[in-house]
């Protein structure tokens, strides 16, 4: 299996340097090919990058204009179909990722249907869970990983212009009967608490990231009160001031809402069925 890993940057220098760090600091990180995806930045130049990502196996692309995000994966992907790599793993400029999350991605996508998430995020709920993978209702594209044949599937039927693509992608997944499994222990953690599409509000502090090394437990205990505080703002904001998303699709679309929730219903019925394991004695 030939591994190609996507970082997309745009600023967040910071970040930046704990995720290069970490993603060194992995096993078998010279088994992958990985490319930088600069959305012209005005923190640092190409220089600075490629100082940073300083390895034979790693590239640097620079956009000519800044794009939107979800064009920026969109076209991320595009670029993905055309190497002779097997996997593109997303891994976001503010992830830190356990030593073993490539041995991880090597050793356990061949039990997937094409479909593995490196983050248990809280904020997408559950729907099952084997005893060893997690399986989701949907997915944001931090800590990816997906075969050619799937993307390829994908990108297909997608407008490169299209405006949430991530949720576009989920949906495409379980449409194609494609199970979203994810690790219930992280192989990465976000750290990334300000940017373009997060704030205060929308924080993702995974519990489920276990620290492997002293540089993981390092950034870990210096970020865990700021997700803490974050988090408890978060929860205030949702219970008391976010009506919209309170009442969601219940009160704004209650067909799709209905049909999402008999989807999610159905299918942990037939994850339950299909891919429980039986118990010991």
């Amino acid at each position: 299996m030939k591994l190609f890993i996507a970082i997309p940057v745009y600023n967040r220098k910071e970040y930046l340097e704990i995720t290069a760090r970490s993603l060194y600091e992995c096993s078998n990180v010279d088994k992958a090919e990985i490319v930088v995806f600069n959305d012209c930045s005005d923190e640092f130049d190409e220089n600075y990058l490629k100082e940073l990502f300083n390895r034979p196996n790693t590239k640097i692309i620079n956009a000519d204009e800044k794009i939107d995000i979800d064009i920026h994966y969109y076209n991320i992907m595009k670029y993905f179909i055309k190497t002779d790599c097997d996997v593109l793993a997303i891994l976001d400029s503010d992830l830190l990722l356990r030593p073993d999350a490539i041995d991880y991605i090597f050793n356990n996508f061949n039990k997937t249907d094409g479909f593995l998430g490196l983050y248990n995020s809280e904020l997408h709920r559950d729907l099952f869970f084997d005893g060893e993978f997690v399986y989701k209702e949907d997915v944001g594209f931090a800590g990816i990983c997906v075969s050619k044949k799937v993307l390829s599937d994908f990108i297909l039927r997608q407008d490169p212009k299209a405006r949430a693509i991530d949720f576009k992608f989920s949906d495409f997944l379980l449409d194609n009967n494609i199970r979203i499994t994810v690790a219930k222990n992280c192989l990465a953690q976000h750290i990334g608490f300000d940017g373009e599409h997060c704030s205060d509000t929308s924080v993702e502090f995974s519990a489920n990231f276990i620290p492997a090394s002293d540089f993981n437990k390092e950034i870990i205990n210096k970020l865990l009160p700021i997700a803490l505080k974050m988090q408890a703002s978060m929860i205030k904001y949702l219970l008391f001031d976010d009506k919209y998303r309170r009442h969601g699709f219940f009160v704004h679309q209650p067909r799709k809402y209905l049909e999402k929730k008999r989807r999610a219903k159905k299918l942990t019925k037939y994850y339950s069925k299909n891919y429980s394991k039986p118990q010991k004695a």
